[in-house]
């Protein structure tokens, strides 16, 4: 990565292209404070700073453009912090061009951003991280953020809708098992644990693979992750229990899976992925397992089931819509794989 020396002059006033460089433990304060919002920033960041820990957040992983224009005063003008997650992937939080004397023109703030940007995907890829895929999710109202993501080095994977159906919680009882069309079987998951010997998660290692064959569902992110990495990320959503996740069988060989989550800390229940091969499409079998892994969940204390999917994928929609699902939000989603 390329930094500045404390004798360059900030790169928006000189006309260089800007650089990005780890943020050091001195500005983190100031770097924070590009980050957050609201009336008060200061205390938003302090805020940050202090609870980072508590949620698993490095504040190492920190990088932005710095203003040394006064070498006894440096200041943060643009900033993106790198958040670790489950099953190799980085979430990336960064600062937004604003309305701003000292900040400058618009245009000069996303180039800032931008390389800020590529600072981090440059750092966690030399990094002991451990990341292999770095996301980031904008709402599509940011019109500046797609060029700024491209000319990072990030690629566009696809719009996705945020869909929800509510649901009235029910007491636990018997819920029967559809008819399924034949040579068709759906159970419940034993283990995803590797030393179980009923472990499933080669099976439904088989399934998710199946599943991403010519799928419209994002289709830019196949291949970035090993699939260990992506069912490690699906068993960190909401308080996993394998009793929830059905595998889908075709003539006893895994074709497809349902995989849903109750999040009690919000009262819902999250589809984390439904996917199903070519083998098995095409049988009424995505809108009537997901109805049926939703009965079976009725019980828990939540109030709505939520999901996220492609807009390009116009099955699944329509299989979300008839089932009484309705968009309420969306984002834009760009990634970048951080491997060699």
């Amino acid at each position: 990565m390329s930094v500045f020396s404390p004798s360059e002059p900030n790169a928006s006033t000189s006309g260089a292209s800007p650089k990005g460089e780890r943020i050091p433990s001195n500005l983190r304060q100031s770097a924070c404070e590009r980050l957050v919002s609201g009336p008060n920033r200061a205390q938003a960041a302090r805020n940050l700073i202090g609870s980072a820990a508590a949620h698993g957040i490095d504040l190492d992983l920190l990088w932005g453009v710095i203003d040394r224009s006064q070498p006894d005063h440096p200041r943060i003008r643009q900033a993106c912090l790198a958040v670790l997650g489950e099953g190799g992937t980085a979430m990336l939080f960064h600062s937004s061009p604003e309305s701003s004397r000292w900040l400058g023109p618009k245009s000069a703030q996303r180039d800032e951003i931008s390389a800020a940007l590529r600072a981090c995907l440059m750092g966690l890829k030399s990094a002991s991280a451990h990341a292999r895929l770095a996301q980031c999710l904008i709402e599509p109202k940011h019109t500046w953020a797609p060029e700024v993501f491209l000319g990072a080095g990030m690629i566009f994977v696809g719009e996705l809708a945020y869909m929800r159906q509510r649901i009235t919680p029910a007491p636990r009882a018997h819920i029967p098992e559809p008819d399924w069309p034949e040579e068709i079987s759906v159970r419940p998951i034993r283990s995803l644990n590797a030393d179980d010997p009923h472990s499933d998660r080669a099976a439904l290692i088989q399934a998710l693979e199946l599943s991403y064959i010519d799928t419209l569902d994002c289709p830019e992110l196949c291949g970035m992750r090993s699939m260990d990495d992506v069912v490690d990320s699906h068993i960190a959503t909401g308080v996993f229990n394998p009793r929830y996740w059905l595998l889908i069988e075709l003539n006893a060989q895994p074709v497809g899976c349902c995989l849903l989550t109750h999040c009690p800390s919000n009262s819902s229940i999250e589809l984390v992925y439904l996917g199903i091969g070519a083998p098995a499409r095409g049988l009424g079998l995505g809108r009537t397992v997901l109805g049926y892994g939703t009965e079976r969940m009725r019980h828990l204390e939540a109030q709505e089931v939520t999901c996220a999917v492609d807009t390009r994928n116009a099955p699944a929609m329509r299989i979300y819509e008839s089932l009484g699902y309705a968009r309420f939000d969306s984002r834009l989603g760009f990634v970048a794989s951080l491997g060699s």
